[in-house]
């Protein structure tokens, strides 16, 4: 048996407290899901596919950060950029298109329910200081920058070697590219908190056209370096026959094609959603001509 296929059977590595934590996400999610069923809401909000896609989101955020693909993580540079996909462009658009927040609250017991649904009530009133705020700080434009500082800051071949050989930077640099990524698609798909009006279909189409160039550029110039960036990967053991440059080139293109199709397809989605409702809509019969619309 060869190492990596050595390494994918037998390196699961679970860390109790965050599988404990995501378990108790998905039970909590679960709970609000059932109660808002109970009460009526099995339309829009209560849907089955919420509660299909939280659960996926969690799962996935399992299988990279627990998984062999953590693992090998470690020894390859493409096998990180895949993990930061199944984080950033799947789990993250999942959980927010699965609307969290009212989720989690209706899934607390009553006694813990009322008081934090009032204070989120009194913190997000429509004309509170700190609802104006939140507001502001979390513009789509800033929202944008933020993702993009974050994404090329860890790139920054210094922060990236030295997140590979701490563990705590390392989880620091997954926290914040998730955190960053929930920002972004919550902004795309309009999630609770709703403190800023919903995105237009155009304007979703246009908001996810601007994240490729982030990966694109990025991508690019990694995949086309004829230099080792990331030294770090020059200590570890190589497998799959890959050298250092190549694996960073593999990685590179995953970052470039596999980034930019993502943001991609997620706005095909969203225009053929568009597409859809304006097929839906009530077509009504023009009147005959020379009919009179005032005498109607």
């Amino acid at each position: 048996m060869n190492t990596v296929t050595y390494r994918l059977l037998t390196s699961w590595e679970v860390r109790p407290f965050l599988f404990l934590f995501f378990l108790g996400l998905g039970l909590l999610y679960t709970a609000g899901w059932m109660r808002l069923r109970r009460r009526g809401k099995r339309g829009k909000l209560a849907a089955g596919w919420r509660l299909a896609f939280y659960w996926a989101a969690l799962l996935l955020l399992v299988v990279a950060l627990m998984s062999p693909l953590d693992v090998l993580s470690a020894d390859l540079f493409f096998m990180h950029m895949i993990q930061h996909l199944v984080m950033t462009m799947i789990s993250a658009p999942l959980l927010m298109l699965a609307n969290p927040m009212p989720f989690l609250i209706w899934g607390l017991p009553d006694r813990l329910r009322h008081p934090v649904g009032r204070f989120l009530t009194s913190f997000l009133r429509r004309r509170s200081p700190i609802r104006e705020r939140l507001r502001t700080a979390t513009h789509g434009a800033y929202v944008w920058v933020v993702m993009v500082g974050i994404l090329w800051g860890w790139h920054d071949f210094r922060l990236y070697n030295l997140a590979q050989g701490e563990g705590w930077i390392h989880d620091l640099e997954h926290l914040t590219f998730y955190g960053s990524a929930l920002l972004y698609w919550w902004r795309v798909t309009g999630a609770g908190p709703r403190l800023h009006p919903r995105m237009s279909r155009g304007g979703a189409v246009g908001y996810l056209l601007a994240g490729i160039p982030a990966t694109f550029v990025l991508g690019v110039g990694i995949a086309f370096s004829t230099t080792v960036i990331y030294t770090y990967y020059e200590t570890r053991p190589r497998l799959l026959g890959l050298s250092v440059l190549d694996d960073q080139t593999i990685g590179g293109i995953i970052m470039w094609v596999g980034g930019s199709m993502m943001y991609l397809m997620a706005a095909l989605i969203v225009v053929g959603i568009w597409l859809y409702e304006q097929e839906k809509r009530p077509v009504f019969p023009r009147p005959p001509e020379g009919h009179d619309m005032n005498k109607s």
